[in-house]
């Protein structure tokens, strides 16, 4: 067919359509990173109850960098994909929370009060939450997370 490369068509208004296969990505890259997450807490709990000579929380630091690696997959394949203004946002979101907050709120439970760490807990399961809010929201079937239309 002549004008068609295999790209997403315009839609009326010169604004583009969601592409399909870049979405699907999209929906399973936090999928994954829903998984992923389960994994970074058994990590959390064997350095924060180790046997002997365990790996500590090694493995638990060092696995929040492929979290945050999955984060920034998932913000850019939103944008690509057209997922939305608020999916686009609440993925930016699930990367700060992922790559900035957590990094924090783990040092300064360290070295100045627990209650630090107590709150690097607590977003570990806001980040967990909102995974899933993204993940369900996105899934076959459902209408992109988008604000609710005025009255």
């Amino acid at each position: 067919m002549a004008g068609t490369s295999g790209t997403t068509a315009s839609a009326p208004g010169g604004t583009r359509s969601r592409s399909p296969g870049l979405y699907r990505a999209y929906h399973w890259t936090l999928g994954v990173f829903l998984v992923c997450g389960a994994v970074q807490v058994f990590l959390a709990g064997l350095g924060v109850f180790p046997a002997g000579d365990g790996p500590g929380i090694d493995p638990h630091r060092w696995f929040a960098l492929v979290l945050a690696g999955i984060a920034f997959v998932a913000v850019v394949l939103a944008a690509l994909a057209r997922a939305g203004g608020r999916a686009i946002g609440l993925c930016v979101l699930l990367f700060v929370l992922v790559f900035l907050v957590q990094g924090f709120l783990a040092v300064w439970g360290r070295e100045q009060s627990a209650w630090f760490g107590g709150l690097h807990a607590l977003d570990g399961l806001l980040i967990i939450g909102l995974a899933g809010f993204l993940f369900g929201s996105s899934a076959p079937g459902r209408p992109a997370v988008s604000p609710p239309s005025a009255p």
